[in-house]
């Protein structure tokens, strides 16, 4: 696939931990820099910055904007999710609260909310988020609130209750990793078979996203290794499954 970023850009240890990330400008920041002075424009500094994964610039560009217009609901919305992909959980939740306030639809804002749960550790709120928004849902977004509210559940020890919503035929459209990994929690797969199909799959997004799927399944014998696995495989770090997996390993650096 092509990748919606620039090949030039930021790694995760620069973006969760703060470090310098040592990546020139490009053409778009560099002209969005010099016509930065409204929050539209603003914005367009911020989106040029995450075409670089500078998402903690891009952050600082957002909320340069919101101090000209504190209730912008693009803004805070375009933040809220750099907060998520920076791994600043509790930031981000309360963006999306705002969002939710000043009219954002429930479904994007519950689901990114629950994610944030889960990358805080807070497994049992996130279940709520995913259980709030799963009736929003079409096949599309329910295979994923399917499965990262079975991952949670696990987490817990409580019933993974939406799993039980998963059958095969579901028409997932984009989001067949998801499904993939949860044909082997719903037993409509066996986790080998997926394996030896995911050594011939070269797209690193949805390779993660079903093999971080596997290595949370209560019978995984070697979690471990997937998980390093995962953090070495890193084309398409800003992944939700890849965040997840870089936390598992780095779990502090969530608060």
């Amino acid at each position: 696939m092509q990748y919606p970023f620039d090949p030039i850009h930021a790694d995760i240890e620069s973006q969760v931990l703060g470090l310098p990330t040592g990546i020139p400008d490009s053409d778009a920041v560099r002209q969005a820099r010099q016509e930065a002075s409204a929050p539209e424009s603003f914005a367009a500094l911020g989106q040029a910055l995450s075409r670089q994964l500078r998402y903690r610039e891009a952050i600082e560009a957002y909320t340069a904007g919101l101090k000209l217009e504190p209730e912008n609901l693009s803004l805070l919305r375009l933040r809220a999710g750099r907060y998520l992909t920076t791994l600043q959980p509790d930031l981000a939740l309360r963006d999306f609260e705002a969002c939710l306030s000043l009219g954002a639809e429930k479904l994007d804002c519950l689901y990114r909310m629950g994610l944030a749960h889960y990358y805080a550790g807070r497994y049992s709120m996130a279940m709520e988020c995913f259980e709030a928004c799963s009736p929003l849902c079409d096949d599309e977004m329910g295979i994923a609130v399917i499965y990262w509210h079975t991952l949670s559940s696990t987490r817990t020890g409580k019933d993974c209750s939406l799993l039980r919503r998963y059958h095969t035929g579901m028409a997932v459209g984009h989001h067949t990793a998801y499904e993939m990994a949860m044909s082997v929690w719903g037993k409509a797969e066996d986790s080998q078979a997926v394996l030896h199909r995911l050594e011939r799959e070269p797209d690193d997004l949805e390779w993660g996203i079903t093999m971080y799927g596997l290595c949370r399944h209560p019978d995984c014998v070697c979690r471990e290794s997937l998980l390093k696995r995962i953090l070495h495989r890193n084309g398409f770090w800003p992944s939700f499954a890849y965040l997840a997996a870089w936390n598992d390993t780095h779990p502090s650096n969530a608060n």
